[in-house]
């Protein structure tokens, strides 16, 4: 185990409701359809850390969020906060997560940035611990 499956940058969510490191995503260890191979996105194998986007970048897609949010350089949409998506996926999901900012990477999968709240896109609260025990390393 690393560092990074204690301290995710992201937490992906699977269909079935598991919570997943970056570390083992964007590495290539889990998903079959990267092949084994790190996801061409990832940084050292785990998500680009967020940054706010730009109000100044003439590219910028709305659909990833307003200006000064933070948004990972990976992620193609902003979806709101996952809360509004667990009932109608049926995912049964810890509390913790369901006010986070849902996303979804270039690669197709949903993920969380762990203290990242969608009524607070702006900061990442540090220490927001966002998987309680459910998240799998």
């Amino acid at each position: 185990m690393t560092n990074s499956d204690f301290n995710p940058r992201a937490l992906f969510i699977s269909a079935d409701g598991t919570l997943y490191s970056d570390s083992l995503i964007c590495s290539g260890l889990l998903p079959a359809r990267l092949g084994g191979r790190p996801c061409p996105f990832s940084q050292d194998r785990q998500m680009p850390r967020p940054q706010p986007l730009d109000p100044q970048d003439v590219a910028r897609d709305p659909g990833r969020g307003r200006p000064g949010d933070l948004c990972p350089a990976c992620a193609v949409l902003q979806i709101g906060a996952l809360d509004d998506w667990e009932g109608h996926e049926q995912l049964h999901l810890p509390e913790e997560v369901l006010p986070l900012r849902l996303f979804q990477c270039r690669q197709g999968f949903w993920l969380v940035v762990p203290g990242l709240y969608d009524d607070d896109p702006t900061r990442i609260i540090p220490g927001a611990r966002s998987a309680g025990g459910s998240e799998q390393a």
